[in-house]
């Protein structure tokens, strides 16, 4: 499966566009407020997910993990295929859908062409709880890969969004204590 592509943008349409990789040309499905920031000539990366159906091959792209991972499990749900999830990021980011589904916020995704009040209560109601397990993952992820660190900042009050931001960030060699400073000041703004 092809994960991601790095390469130049030889082409666009309103659908999407040519990626060159070495000397393979990949054509891939974006949203459109992707496509109006990518310049013909600049190089870039799109993390992927490859769609196979029965007369379909299709390699969708995203400017982030995080806006993959989204698609995909809009995609998971019943009645929302890629193109609709496309549909979703054509109007908004990652971020903002993601917002959207916390605050179960129907109007939101009744306002995107194809999706009616049905799916919108549908991709509510199962995205939440996969949301939820994909945040609990993530958070024991980064509690198992700096403990210390970790334990030490939600003791002093910083939220497990607010963590997840900088421990990434933390020199890797340092000893605990230059970590939770390096945290620290990352988290002041003062980096």
């Amino acid at each position: 499966m092809i994960s991601s592509l790095t390469g130049t943008v030889n082409f666009k349409t309103l659908q999407g566009v040519e990626v060159q990789v070495g000397q393979i040309g990949y054509w891939v499905v974006v949203s459109t407020r992707l496509i109006a920031d990518l310049e013909i000539g600049e190089k870039t990366t799109f993390y992927t997910d490859l769609i196979v159906g029965e007369k379909l091959l299709e390699l969708y792209g995203f400017s982030s993990r995080q806006e993959i991972k989204i698609f995909r499990m809009l995609t998971s749900v019943s009645g929302v295929g890629p193109r609709t999830a496309l549909q979703i990021f054509n109007a908004h980011d990652g971020q903002v859908i993601e917002e959207a589904i916390d605050k179960a916020d129907v109007a939101f995704f009744q306002s995107i062409k194809g999706i009616g009040k049905k799916t919108a209560q549908r991709l509510i109601v199962d995205l939440r709880s996969t949301l939820d397990q994909v945040r609990f993952q993530e958070e024991k992820e980064f509690e198992n890969k700096e403990p210390t660190v970790y334990q030490a900042l939600v003791q002093l009050g910083f939220s497990k969004e607010e963590i997840r931001l900088v421990i990434d960030k933390i020199d890797e060699a340092a000893d605990d204590e230059e970590k939770i400073a390096q945290a620290l000041k990352l988290l002041s703004g003062n980096d």
